[in-house]
């Protein structure tokens, strides 16, 4: 049995591949979204914007009959660049056992909630398909990170700009000696982690019992024992830092809040926007002015040394002593700004007087991901974003 294996994946024509993958919309305005929609009939938005499940199979099961997705006629892997600006990540699209997430060959490191975990199934259920994948990274592995290189001579199936302002370029490898090398490869790693997709991983793993008790004959060996996912090698995979952005001083006046920081950090005036450059360095941002602070103490350790996650360090020594933050998960006076926004976008927010303050963190590490996932334990909400993503879209995976 492999551990990562080919499939047909059912995907958009190449002329139509930029307008039917979607990105998260969070990099999106609700206005940009409404747009995308009237602009891009055969985006998948308006599968998933449908006003209802009927709607939403209805307009999926139009695509396909319309020849704008179509399935392919042989077992592949699918390599995936992402590019940015300033960074590249190179990936492999295939399919994996769900038994292998119960197996810890997959670990993961966020808790699940019951909710968005249930509104995932019900989507997958109502479309019979997985339509994007779980984001995974594997330790890096010279001889697979050369096969994918190599592969990257060939022209790309697809190449364009997605919806993140990213370049999205894709080839299909379904020659059966290349196949079988990628699938021995990552028998020999057999092991990765789930970077992006916890919840979805949730549900397909709902969803492949609920069809395993609907189903007599079941042999284990169904497309929906199985899931899809896009894999990339941990030293190209970029987590950007996660801001915290509060509503209010919890009374205090700027000043006043001030004197209550320095009791316990080193806190400097900055000229300019200021960027954590390591860990344990915090930025804030108060009445258009930025400052750095600093612990003045060596933080207090416990015993899996979570609380040395920068995350906690700020909630620990300052968002729960001064400001009064409770749980971050419940907490409605605490916000969360990903750093694709950039530190203007703290400045926004707080100029803006959405927020009274903003704080910049340095962005968690993947060792610290990894340490988490290897014990079994959830990292703090907000820990991490990973960026850029893989499109939802441009491989599907159906049960079928």
């Amino acid at each position: 049995m492999y551990f990562i294996n080919p499939f047909k994946a059912l995907r958009p024509s190449k002329e139509n591949a930029s307008s039917v993958a979607i990105t998260s919309t969070d990099h999106l305005t609700i206005k940009s979204v409404s747009e995308y929609m009237k602009n891009n009939p055969w985006s998948y938005l308006n599968v998933f914007g449908a006003p209802d499940s009927f709607k939403s199979k209805e307009q999926f099961e139009l695509m396909k009959a319309k020849s704008i997705l179509v399935k392919d006629n042989s077992n592949s892997f699918y390599i995936y660049k992402i590019s940015t600006e300033d960074h590249a990540q190179v990936g492999i699209v295939g399919t994996a056992k769900l038994s292998a997430y119960d197996n810890l060959h997959i670990r993961g490191h966020e808790e699940i909630f019951f909710e968005r975990s249930q509104r995932r199934m019900r989507q997958m259920d109502n479309l019979n398909a997985q339509i994007g994948p779980i984001y995974a990274v594997y330790p890096d592995d010279k001889l697979l990170n050369d096969l994918v290189e190599k592969e990257l001579v060939n022209s790309p199936v697809y190449s364009f700009e997605g919806m993140d302002g990213s370049k999205h370029e894709m080839w299909v490898v379904n020659d059966e000696k290349k196949v079988l090398k990628i699938r021995d490869l990552f028998n020999s790693i057999n092991r990765i982690y789930i970077a992006d997709g916890h919840h979805r991983m949730d549900a397909l793993l709902k969803l492949s019992k609920f069809k395993q008790h609907q189903n007599p004959d079941h042999t284990g060996e169904e497309a929906y024992n199985f899931f899809m996912l896009a894999i990339f090698p941990t030293s190209q995979a970029r987590i950007l830092d996660y801001n915290r952005l509060i509503k209010d001083l919890y009374g205090y006046s700027p000043k006043d809040f001030i004197k209550e920081i320095k009791k316990t950090f080193k806190m400097e005036r900055q000229n300019s926007s200021f960027k954590p450059k390591k860990s344990q360095i915090f930025g804030m941002y108060l009445e258009k002015q930025w400052y750095s602070l600093e612990l003045k103490e060596k933080p207090h350790q416990n015993l899996f040394h979570i609380i040395n996650l920068d995350i906690n360090l700020l909630h620990y020594y300052l968002l729960e002593p001064i400001l009064g933050i409770g749980d971050p998960r419940l907490d409605n006076r605490i916000n969360f700004l990903a750093g694709f926004h950039g530190l203007e976008g703290i400045e926004s927010k707080v100029d803006s007087g959405e927020a009274k303050v903003g704080f910049a963190l340095f962005a968690t590490q993947m060792e610290n991901v990894i340490s988490f996932a290897d014990k079994k334990l959830n990292m703090p909400p907000k820990s991490t974003w990973f960026d850029p993503k893989p499109l939802d879209g441009l491989v599907a995976y159906d049960f079928e």
